[in-house]
């Protein structure tokens, strides 16, 4: 099912990396003999909001909850979501590059990085987001109990 985001630009000039309790098994970097992970074989996880002037920065944790390997790379479907479940229209924008491919491990994991501002203009106030692995799939719908988000969404790829 897609999400038809809107993607456009570049990263913001200013990044802030956002670390959150590592994960329980890490991923392997590199070339990978695996297939790429299903949604069935992933769990997917928002984790605690980092707030600070006027930014809001959110790890998105994908962990492989299956018996066998697969791989993850690139950038998660991002949506945000109204009351009533449909998608609003945000810009949602790809940062930091395609990413390095990763094979996960059974109970490995890694995270993609959700960066918004609260300071007018251009805001909306989402009940929810909408996450996807970056190869698409059923994903999963998530609250986002944060208030409003301006200016749309940067997403990093999964790593």
């Amino acid at each position: 099912m897609g999400l038809g985001l809107l993607v456009a630009g570049t990263a913001f000039a200013q990044t802030r990396p956002v670390s959150p309790a590592a994960p329980r098994v890490a991923a392997q970097a590199g070339p990978a003999a695996s297939d790429p992970c299903s949604s069935d074989q992933l769990e997917i996880r928002f984790g605690r909001i980092d707030p600070g002037a006027g930014n809001r920065y959110v790890p998105l944790t994908f962990t492989n909850v299956s018996g066998a390997s697969c791989v993850l790379s690139g950038h998660p479907g991002v949506a945000l979501l109204d009351a009533a479940g449909a998608a609003l229209a945000v810009t949602v924008r790809h940062v930091d590059g395609p990413g390095a491919v990763a094979t996960l491990k059974p109970g490995g994991s890694v995270r993609s990085v959700l960066h918004w501002t609260v300071v007018e203009p251009g805001c909306v106030s989402p009940a929810g987001l909408r996450a996807e692995p970056p190869a698409g799939g059923t994903g999963v719908t998530l609250p986002l109990p944060e208030g409003r988000v301006c200016g749309g969404v940067d997403v990093t790829p999964v790593g």
